[in-house]
């Protein structure tokens, strides 16, 4: 979990599956709009079913959402990444 919360991916030990799945995370985080159809089908090919990656753009998207919400309204960062207590 540490080496995921550092973003160190490579040794995180994850499934070529879950690397695919993050991978695509990144992507559509990142830039969107430069998503194609292979990018998808990578997914599909790594074994993921289309509810899961639609549910998993899904859950991108609403992450990007209030984070962007609460930019706008200053609220602050509860920085729960960096204290080690994902709880308030």
């Amino acid at each position: 979990m540490s080496a995921i919360l550092e973003g160190k991916l490579d040794d995180a030990g994850l499934t070529p599956a879950e690397r695919a799945l993050l991978d695509y995370v990144e992507l559509i985080t990142r830039a969107a709009s430069r998503s194609t159809a292979e990018d998808v089908q990578k997914l599909r090919e790594a074994g993921w079913k289309e509810d899961q990656i639609a549910e998993a753009v899904y859950v991108i998207a609403m992450f990007a959402f209030f984070n962007r919400v609460a930019d706008a309204f200053g609220i602050p960062s509860q920085d729960y990444l960096s204290t080690g207590k994902l709880t308030p």
